[in-house]
């Protein structure tokens, strides 16, 4: 899996991004359905915005958070975006037919 990172008019120091890939670490058990990640980092008035994107083989999961630091941002989606995947394999398994053992006549 590979991510994307960019910040609209917003410099990322180092540190951010190495905070950054151990939170996105936590995705890495979902690395089967996600193919590609962007993460967007900027600042709105007096708020720091993070917006996460994942593309899944036939869809595309988003979330977006506000918070007062970067920080706070990117912990706060990459929770929002566990608890999507998390959904998603759900319905992905839901929609999986269990296998049937063969009947045997007698």
């Amino acid at each position: 899996m590979t991510t994307r990172l960019t910040g609209r008019h917003v410099t990322i120091p180092q540190e951010l991004k190495q905070y950054i890939n151990s939170k996105m670490e936590k995705l890495d058990r979902y690395k089967v359905h996600i193919t590609d990640s962007e993460l967007i980092l900027y600042n709105e008035k007096s708020f720091a915005w993070a917006e996460g994107v994942l593309h899944l083989k036939n869809d595309t999961i988003t979330a977006r958070v506000k918070s007062e630091t970067f920080e706070k941002a990117v912990h706060d989606l990459v929770d929002k975006l566990v608890r999507q995947m998390e959904r998603f394999e759900g319905k992905h398994r839901a929609k999986m037919k269990p296998k049937r053992s063969p009947v045997r006549k007698t």
